[in-house]
C-alpha cells in the first residue's frame, strides 16, 4: 500500500495539469462573468473586457443625463469592434495550448518542461496584454466623457475591469514559469522513501509546509476579505467564500508534496464537514449551541492543521447556504478555520488519550470559542457596518456579544467531552486501517 501511495504523478506535477485546466475554463468561460458592481465605481454596472459594445452603449445613456459623450472617431470604433472577435479567437486559441500542455505533462513526456514553459509564458503575456487593452479602453473612454485619466480612473474607478479570473490567471502562470523545471522534476522513485520518511517521523517542530501554510491564511484570506468589504461593497458574500475555499485548500493540498493523493482521503474531510454542517443544523433552536465548533476542531487534532482549516472553512461556507449567506459568511469560514488550524497545531502528534487530554482539549476549545472566534465576529460587525474600529465600539460589541459566546464556548466544551474520545477512536481506527493524512 506504501509503494501504491507514492506511486503516480505527485502533487507538484500536478500544479501545472491544475493551472491549465482553470486557464481552460479561464478563457472560455470565465472572462464574461464580471465581478459584482465596485463599491467605488462611477456606475452601478462595471463591465468585464469582451463587454466593449455595452460598455460604451451604457456610456451614452449615463452622458445622456450627466454629462455628453462625445463620439468614437471611425478608427476607435473600429478597434473596439475587433475586440468583439478577436478576444474570443485568441482565448480560444490559447485554451487549445493548454490543453496540450496539460497532456504533455500527464502523460510525462520528454518535452514537457519546454511545452509548459512556451504555453504559460504566451498564458501570461495574453494576461498581461489583456491589462494593458483595459487602460487602453479605459483611456479612451474617459477621453470622450471628459474624465481625467490617472491611476484612479483607470482601476478602481474605471469603467471597463479585468475580472478577477484574470488576475488569478495571472499569478498561476507566473508561478507556473518561474517554477517549472522544479514542479517537473520530481520523479516517481524519489516519492516512494520521501513519503515512508514523512510518515513515520514526529517532528514537533514546525515544518517548511506549516509556515507556508500560516503565511497564506494569515495574510492570504484577511486581505481577500478586506478586498471583499472595500472594493465590492460587501455584497459578495459567496465570491469571497469561494475564494477562501480554494486558498485553504493550497495548504492541504501540500500534504501530498511527495504522493499522489488518493480519494478515501478527500472523502474523510467531506463526512466531517458534512458532519458539522448537520449537528450546526439540528441545534438550529438553540441560538449558540452548536456542535460545528467541536467538530472542527477534532478534524484538527485528528487529520493535522490543515484539515482542521480546510473542515472550518467548508463548513462555514456550506452551512450558510442554510443559515443565509452575507458579509459574515467569509469571517465565519475565517474564524472556524483558524480554531481548527490551531488546534492542530497545538494537539496533532501529541498525546492522545486519557483523561488529561480531553480536559485540556475541552479548555482549549472553550478559550478558542470566547476569546478568538467570538472576537473576531464580533469585531469584523464593525467593520462591515463602519469601514473602521475604535476602541468605544470595540469594547461595545465585545460587551454586548459576550453572553452569546460564552454560550457557544460553553457548547463547545460539552461536544468535545462527550464526541472526542469516540470521534478520536473511530478517525484514528480508519487512519490506520487505510493509511490517510498520516503525515
Amino acid at each position: 500500500m506504501q509503494k501504491k501511495q507514492a506511486s503516480g504523478l505527485d502533487t507538484r506535477r500536478m500544479v501545472p495539469i491544475y493551472a491549465a485546466v482553470f486557464g481552460i475554463f479561464g478563457q472560455l468561460f470565465l472572462p464574461w462573468l464580471s465581478i459584482p458592481a465596485l463599491k467605488r465605481s462611477r456606475l452601478s454596472v462595471t463591465y468585464s473586457l469582451p463587454q466593449t459594445a455595452s460598455c460604451v452603449s451604457n456610456l451614452r445613456q449615463w452622458g445622456s443625463t450627466q454629462a455628453q459623450m462625445t463620439p468614437l472617431s471611425a478608427s476607435e470604433a473600429i478597434w473596439l469592434a475587433q475586440l468583439e472577435w478577436i478576444l474570443p479567437l485568441l482565448g480560444t486559441l490559447l485554451a487549445l495550448l493548454l490543453l496540450g500542455a496539460a497532456v504533455a505533462v500527464w502523460r510525462k513526456r520528454d518535452r514537457a518542461l519546454g511545452i509548459v514553459r512556451v504555453t504559460f509564458s504566451l498564458h501570461l503575456f495574453w494576461c498581461v496584454a489583456q491589462f494593458l487593452l483595459v487602460l487602453l479602453l479605459n483611456a479612451t473612454l474617459n477621453l470622450h466623457t471628459g474624465q481625467s485619466i490617472t491611476f484612479r480612473t483607470l482601476t478602481i474607478q474605471s469603467t471597463a475591469q479585468l475580472t478577477a479570473w484574470v488576475y488569478a490567471q495571472l499569478l498561476l502562470a507566473l508561478v507556473v514559469v518561474i517554477g517549472a523545471k522544479r514542479l517537473l522534476a520530481v520523479s516517481p522513485a524519489e516519492s516512494a522513501p520521501a513519503a515512508q520518511v514523512r510518515r513515520i517521523r514526529d517532528d514537533r517542530r514546525l515544518g517548511r509546509r506549516t509556515r507556508l501554510s500560516l503565511a497564506l491564511l494569515l495574510l492570504g484570506i484577511p486581505l481577500t476579505i478586506l478586498f471583499g468589504i472595500y472594493f465590492l461593497n460587501d455584497r459578495s458574500a459567496v465570491f469571497i467564500g469561494l475564494c477562501i475555499v480554494c486558498l485553504s485548500m493550497l495548504p492541504f493540498a501540500m500534504v501530498f508534496e511527495d504522493r499522489r493523493p488518493q480519494a478515501r482521503e478527500l472523502l474523510l474531510i467531506a463526512v466531517l464537514s458534512a458532519i458539522a454542517v448537520a449537528g450546526r443544523a439540528a441545534f438550529f433552536m438553540l441560538p449558540q449551541f452548536k456542535p460545528m465548533a467541536a467538530i472542527v476542531i477534532l478534524a484538527g487534532v485528528t487529520l493535522g492543521p490543515e484539515a482542521g482549516f480546510l473542515t472550518g472553512t467548508i463548513s462555514g461556507f456550506v452551512s450558510n447556504f442554510f443559515f443565509g449567506q452575507g458579509p459574515w459568511t467569509p469571517w465565519q469560514m475565517f474564524s472556524f478555520g483558524i480554531i481548527g488550524f490551531l488546534a492542530g497545531l497545538l494537539f496533532f502528534r501529541r498525546s492522545r488519550s486519557g483523561r488529561g487530554h480531553r480536559l485540556v482539549l475541552c479548555l482549549y476549545g472553550g478559550l478558542s470559542v470566547l476569546f478568538l472566534y467570538g472576537a473576531l465576529m464580533d469585531l469584523s460587525g464593525l467593520i462591515s457596518t463602519y469601514g473602521h474600529i475604535t476602541w468605544s465600539l470595540a469594547a461595545a460589541r465585545l460587551i454586548s456579544g459576550f453572553p452569546f459566546n460564552l454560550i457557544h464556548a460553553a457548547a463547545t466544551v460539552f461536544f468535545l467531552f462527550i464526541l472526542s474520545g469516540p470521534m478520536e477512536r473511530k478517525i484514528r481506527r480508519i487512519q490506520q486501517k487505510y493509511g490517510l493524512l498520516q503525515v
